[in-house]
C-alpha cells in the first residue's frame, strides 16, 4: 500500500482544527483500502477490520488483498460497539524531534486520527492525558460527534512536566471496569520501569492493550557527531558526551530498553508497535485495525 500519511509537524503545530486533519487522513486511508459499499447488504458499510478465522468469506475485500496481500473484512454499522481509551503521554520528553518529526505533534495527531476512527466504527472513545498529572480529559462515550470533544482537548494539550506514572494514573485505570481497548501513545521515558507497571495495571483491568512506542529519528539513531551536551528535558540534568564514542553504548542501552518493554508485552499479550516519527501514519492505523479486528 502506498504511504500517503507523512506528517508536516510545522503544520500540525499551527493548525487548531485537528478534526479536519483527522478526518482527511482517515478518509484518505480508507480510500487507499478501496472503500466501497457491499451491494445487497442491509446496513451501511462502515470500516474494515483484519480477517479472523470464522469470518464469512463473502465480506472479504479481495481487491484490498490483491494490493496489500492482507485479508480485510468489511464491517457494517451494526458490527461494532467497544469502549476504547487513548492514553497520551504529554510530558516534556515528548516535545522532542526536529521539524516534521516532533514526537508530541505526531502523537497528538495519532490520537486524533484513532479517536475519529473509533467514532466511525461506532465505538466509544475516551482520552486520558498524563505527564506529572493524570487527567481523564474526555470520558468514553458513543455518539456521532463525540470525537469533536477529544479533538478540542488535544488542541488544548501541551507537552510539559515529567512523565509520572503513579497512583493518580492507576486510579483512572481502575475506573475502567468494563472490558475494552486501551491505546497507549508514549515514548515510555520514565524512572525505572514504571511504564511497565502501567501496562500490567491495564491488563489486570481486562483491557486489550495496543502500545505505540514513539521515538524520534534522532533518538533512534543518535546521528550527531563530536562533543554534545545532553540535557534531560524533564529534569534539566546535563551530561556531556562525545557522540562518536558514546553512540555504541547508547544504542545498546536503547535496544535493551525496547527489548525489555517488548518482552513484557509478549508476556501480557499486548500488541507492541515501535513507531518512529518519520514513519507514515498508515503503519499505526493498520496496527490499530488489526488489534480492533481481533476483538470483534
Amino acid at each position: 500500500m502506498p504511504s500517503t500519511f507523512a506528517l508536516n509537524a510545522g503544520l500540525l503545530a499551527a493548525v487548531d482544527d485537528l478534526s479536519l486533519l483527522a478526518r482527511t487522513i482517515v478518509e484518505g486511508f480508507f480510500d487507499g483500502l478501496h472503500r466501497s459499499p457491499f451491494l445487497g447488504y442491509s446496513t451501511e458499510f462502515s470500516a474494515y477490520r483484519a480477517y479472523t478465522q470464522g469470518d464469512a468469506l463473502r465480506f472479504i475485500d479481495w481487491k484490498v488483498w490483491g494490493r496489500s496481500d492482507k485479508l480485510y473484512v468489511k464491517q457494517f454499522e451494526d458490527d461494532t460497539n467497544l469502549r476504547c481509551h487513548i492514553f497520551l503521554d504529554a510530558s516534556a520528553s515528548m516535545d522532542f524531534g526536529r521539524g516534521d518529526f516532533n514526537k508530541f505533534n505526531y502523537g497528538r495527531m495519532l490520537a486524533a486520527v484513532i479517536a475519529h476512527l473509533m467514532t466511525r466504527q461506532h465505538d466509544a472513545p475516551g482520552l486520558i492525558v498524563f505527564n506529572q498529572n493524570a487527567e481523564l480529559a474526555v470520558p468514553a462515550q458513543a455518539s456521532r460527534h463525540h470525537a469533536d470533544e477529544i479533538f478540542l482537548a488535544l488542541t488544548r494539550t501541551r507537552a510539559a512536566g515529567q512523565t509520572v506514572i503513579d497512583q493518580d494514573l492507576f486510579k483512572l485505570v481502575e475506573t475502567l471496569s468494563r472490558r475494552g481497548l486501551a491505546v497507549v501513545i508514549s515514548d515510555l521515558f520514565t524512572e525505572s520501569d514504571r511504564c511497565l507497571e502501567l501496562l500490567r495495571q491495564l491488563d489486570s483491568q481486562r483491557q486489550e492493550v495496543l502500545l505505540f512506542h514513539l521515538l524520534a529519528p534522532e533518538e533512534r539513531d543518535l546521528p550527531y557527531e563530536g562533543e554534545l551536551l545532553l540535557v534531560d528535558s524533564e529534569t534539566g540534568e546535563e551530561m556531556p558526551v562525545n557522540a562518536d564514542a558514546y553512540r555504541q553504548e547508547y544504542l545498546r542501552r536503547l535496544n535493551e530498553f525496547r527489548e525489555r518493554v517488548r518482552s513484557e508485552c509478549v508476556k501480557l499479550e499486548i500488541d507492541y508497535q515501535p513507531l518512529s516519527t518519520d514513519q507514515p501514519l498508515d503503519v499505526a492505523l493498520i496496527a490499530y485495525l488489526e488489534r480492533r479486528g481481533a476483538l470483534a
